[in-house]
């Protein structure tokens, strides 16, 4: 019983040694350096607090009285009823503001300031890569659309939280949407195949301009790879 002891405190000994050396190995040399981006407002609502991928500018919405408004590098916006959930989305080069103002008991979706249709409920604005396009899911009614440029699209029972998505070059959208029983994934406003189902939290990934593939369930449980080529 002695010597099995002495060998597990070996063992022990051991493992912890190796796991000691390869933490020492990992460790990396760090080089800090910081910069003043912004001054935020007393009033500021943190959790709202958006970074420009540039790390130039500070977005955040802000309370003023019973009003909520949106502060971009300094600026105020318009003051609205509150700011959906969410921080204000900037586009990929850093040089437009998109974000969902409530009025009332509608939304809008306002970039660089500029106010689009009020809808009933507005999903997160999304960015093309070339940050030219702005795309978003609204509710008018009982149905959704997504509206890209500001033209709305064929309406829908519902559109699949957090599919809509770009093509790299900024040319397509995707998202997933259901009609009744069926569910298919839109491209351009076509409609592909139909299925039972998509995965919750799945994706609808682009893998170049012109190709892309999803995960899709269909005859009960059997879950597919599903890759389309745009033509």
């Amino acid at each position: 019983m002695f010597r099995k002891g002495i060998a597990l405190c070996l063992a022990l000994a051991i493992v912890g040694g190796a796991a000691s050396l390869w933490a020492q190995e990992q460790a990396v040399d760090r080089m800090v350096s910081e910069r003043f981006v912004v001054k935020i407002a007393p009033s500021a609502i943190l959790k709202t607090l958006a970074v420009s991928p540039d790390s130039r500018q500070v977005a955040y919405a802000a309370t003023s009285g019973s009003k909520v408004l949106v502060v971009v590098d300094g600026k105020e916006g318009k003051a609205y009823d509150g700011i959906a959930e969410g921080a204000p989305v900037f586009s990929p080069d850093s040089q437009h503001v998109a974000y969902v103002a409530k009025s009332g008991s509608k939304q809008v979706v306002v970039v660089d300031g500029k106010e689009g249709k009020f809808y009933e409920g507005i999903g997160t604005p999304v960015f093309s890569p070339d940050s030219q396009r702005v795309a978003y899911a609204a509710k008018a009614g009982s149905k959704w659309s997504v509206v890209v440029d500001g033209k709305e699209g064929k309406a829908y029972d519902n559109i699949g939280e957090g599919t809509l998505v770009f093509s790299p070059d900024g040319r397509h959208v995707a998202y997933a949407a259901r009609s009744g029983s069926k569910r298919f994934v839109v491209v351009d406003g076509k409609e592909g195949k139909a299925y039972a189902r998509f995965l919750k939290g799945s994706r609808i990934v682009f893998d170049s301009p012109d190709s892309l593939h999803y995960l899709a369930v269909k005859d009960g449980r059997n879950v597919y790879l599903v890759e389309e080529k745009l033509k």
